[in-house]
Formats: C-alpha cells, structure tokens, sequence
C-alpha cells in the first residue's frame, strides 16, 4: 500500500469538524500536561482548518516564532471562518512573511537593558524576569517572538540564579515581573523556587505573574499550583497576576473557573490586552470583551498599542484606534472595566498613557476649566482654587471658544436632568 505523504493523509480523508472531534476525545480533556503533550503544530493546521491561500502562504513562510495551541484554544477557533478572532491569532497568514522597514527583533531595546541574561531593568524599581521560553499557545502577535519558542533563550537554573543575585545587589528593586514565555509552563517546583527566592529578598515587595495560561491553558490552574503561590504570598511578598484576554470568545466557564482559583488564593488579576486589526479594533468589541471580564472578576489593566516587531503589519493599527476605543468605553462600563491605552515606546522608553481630550483648557478671566462629558458630550466648567498658583500651568482657551461653550455649559449650579434634559 503506498505510504501518505505530506500532501495526501488524513487531512484529505477528514474534515476539520472530525479531526477536531478525534483529538479531543483522543486524551483527558483537563489533564493540561495531555493538552501540552498534545499541542497542536504547523503541520498539523490543514487537519482542524479549510485554509486560506493567506493562511498557506504564513504557514510555509513565517518568519515569526514557531506554531504551536493547544487543543483547548483550538476549540474556541472556526475552522471554517478565516476571520475568526481566534484563528487569527492562531494561524500565521502572508503579512508573518516579511520583514517591514519599520520593524525590528526588539523594538523595545530590552537586550541592551539587561544586564545579565532574561533579565531587563528598564525601569528603576522594578524589573522583568524573562523565566522560560515556552507557550501553551505561540500567539501570532507576540511581542517577544525573537525569545519566545527559541530553544537556545532556556533559562537554566544557573542564568536565573544570576538574575536573583543582580536583583539581591540592587535594593532599589522591589518589584519583580515573571514573565516569558510563559512562568506557569514550568513545573510546580520550579515556580515554587522562584518565588521561594524572591520572597528571601528582603526589598522585593511586589511580584507578577505575566501569564496567558487563563486564557489558553485554564486547566493549568490547578489546586496544587494555588497552594504553591498562596503560600508566598505573605506579609514579605504580595503576588498579583496579569494576563491577557483580547476577546470575548476567550472568556469561558474554564476561564472563569481558573481566575476564582487564584482569586481564592489572595492573588489580584488584571488583564493587558492588545489592540490587533480586525480582532478586536473598535470600541464596542472592546466593550464586549471588558464587560465579560468583569464578571470573570478581572480588572483591566492596559489595553497596548501593537509592537514594531518583525511580520506583524497584518496586525498592528493607527494610534488613534486606541484613543477611539477608549473614548467609546467611557461611560458605558465601570471605570475598573476601561483599560489604559499605553503605547510602550520604542528604543526603551517606557510605557506612557493615552486618552481623549476630555480637558478644553482653562479660562483665565473666569477662572473656570472646560471639560467635554465622556458620557454625554456636554461641556462642564471646574472653578481653579481661589489660592491656587498654577495658572500658568494649564494651557488657555481661547475666548472665542469659551463664549461657545458658556452658552451651553454646566457646572455646580446648572446641572443635567436623568435624560440629558438641562436643570434650573
């Protein structure tokens, strides 16, 4: 019988739905080590997807990280729509094939900001511990993708014992980003190592967990792994979670069930999503996703502008999609529901916040500052203190703006009816 080769097998015998069926029944379906064992590779996309010619041409020719899902996020993709958001973070397409001018392996400079290996220290109090390289899901918008599924970036023990010995050295620091890769792919004892050594680190305070594993792996989450960081979670040591969800097909029972577990183990989780093209990039998707984590009981945290890094035109956006985005939300979700758009700036500059201009100026003559209502569009007026010496801080309004906007203003005296109606 002739052998099937690599473009006849049971991709051609079976279609996406069957194969899909046949994985999963084919392990325990909450054993996350069976959901890594059986991870999902390039090779394996024509099986659980009808590709496009798109998607053919970024499988072959990628030049990002490796493929790599597990088959629990698989599940939360249509093989058959190409425009599903979580396909698209899944499947490479052809904009992974080329290098744009623009971009570059780190935009962020954070190889000339460590100083010893995985270890970035941007910041002064603070720095990030790049602990492994691995992924349950290679997310084809990954900032690190030069670190990320590259087997030479391991982190042995003896390259994070340097990182705990630069952060001992170095009493500024008392905060500590664990990040990736992902921390939470490592064994239990390894993640319980780690914190052990940070939390003997009498000025570190504070440690994140930058993790995707709620979102692609919330089997991961398990009891065992909860009592390891409860248990350095103490007096000495506070220990928060920030994770990513970029939209609401994500947010699901298992989700749910793996945020309440670190929850229960005092551990706060926040969540830094990605602004991605035709993914989640206008306000009311945005809005969907933000109001599902609330009820997940996560608060949002950032929401990034994409990175400069190679094959990534395909998903990056204009600055002002985020000051959109925002501007959107306000008003129609609980401030702890509304993200900061940052951009991260590149060459290392850090992380700086963007929003609307909600803030017309001040009025030197009155004394009054102007504001545009995010909820209504209305313009409200805020008296500067009587004793105040910061005049010369607030940029002025003009006069002919101020007698435009008086004529339909509020302020502590004339206020807004329940349905926008204005009061006496």
């Amino acid at each position: 019988m002739e052998r099937l080769g690599k473009n006849r097998g049971i991709a051609d015998l079976e279609s996406p739905v069957d194969s899909r069926k046949n994985l999963y029944s084919s392990f325990v379906w909450t054993d996350y080590k069976a959901q890594l064992q059986k991870r999902v590779r390039a090779e394996d996309l024509p099986k659980y997807f009808h590709l496009t010619e798109s998607e053919k041409i970024g499988i072959q020719e990628t030049i990002r990280l490796n493929v790599g899902t597990t088959p629990y996020y698989l599940s939360l993709s249509d093989p058959e729509d190409p425009n599903c958001p979580i396909r698209k973070m899944i499947v490479p397409r052809k904009e992974e094939s080329f290098f744009s001018p623009e971009e570059t392996l780190d935009p962020l400079h954070e190889e000339d900001l460590s100083p010893v290996k995985g270890l970035t220290h941007m910041y002064p109090d603070r720095v990030l511990l790049f602990s492994n390289h691995e992924c349950s899901v290679y997310c084809r918008h990954c900032m690190r993708g030069r670190k990320v599924s590259d087997s030479s970036e391991r982190m042995e023990t003896a390259d994070l014992e340097l990182c705990f010995d630069y952060i001992r050295n170095h009493p500024e620091i008392s905060d500590v980003v664990i990040s990736g890769g992902d921390p939470l792919n490592l064994a239990d004892s390894k993640i319980d190592w780690i914190l052990e050594n940070l939390e003997k680190i009498p000025h570190v305070k504070i440690c994140r967990l930058g993790t995707r594993n709620p979102v692609t792996l919330p089997m991961r989450i398990t009891s065992d792994l909860c009592k390891i960081i409860e248990s350095h979670n103490t007096d000495h040591l506070s220990i928060f979670c920030n994770t990513q969800f970029n939209h609401e097909k994500e947010c699901t029972s298992e989700a749910k069930e793996a945020i309440l577990k670190l929850l229960k183990a005092g551990v706060s989780v926040g969540n830094q999503c990605v602004i991605l093209k035709g993914i989640n990039d206008d306000g009311e998707t945005m809005l969907r996703l933000h109001r599902k984590l609330l009820e997940l009981r996560i608060r949002a945290y950032y929401m990034y502008d994409p990175e400069l890094i190679p094959g990534s035109r395909g998903f990056r956006t204009p600055l002002a999609k985020g000051i959109q985005i925002i501007e959107y939300m306000r008003g129609k979700v609980a401030g702890m529901g509304i993200p900061q758009f940052v951009n991260d700036l590149p060459g290392g500059g850090g992380k700086v916040s963007l929003g609307p201009n909600w803030y017309l100026g001040f009025h030197k003559p009155s004394r009054n500052h102007v504001f545009r209502s995010a909820v209504r569009g209305t313009y409200h007026l805020s008296p500067e203190p009587t004793d105040s010496e910061y005049e010369e801080f607030y940029p002025e309004i003009s006069e002919e703006t101020w007698l435009l906007v008086l004529q339909n203003s509020y302020s502590a005296f004339k206020g807004l009816g329940p349905l926008g109606e204005s009061g006496k």
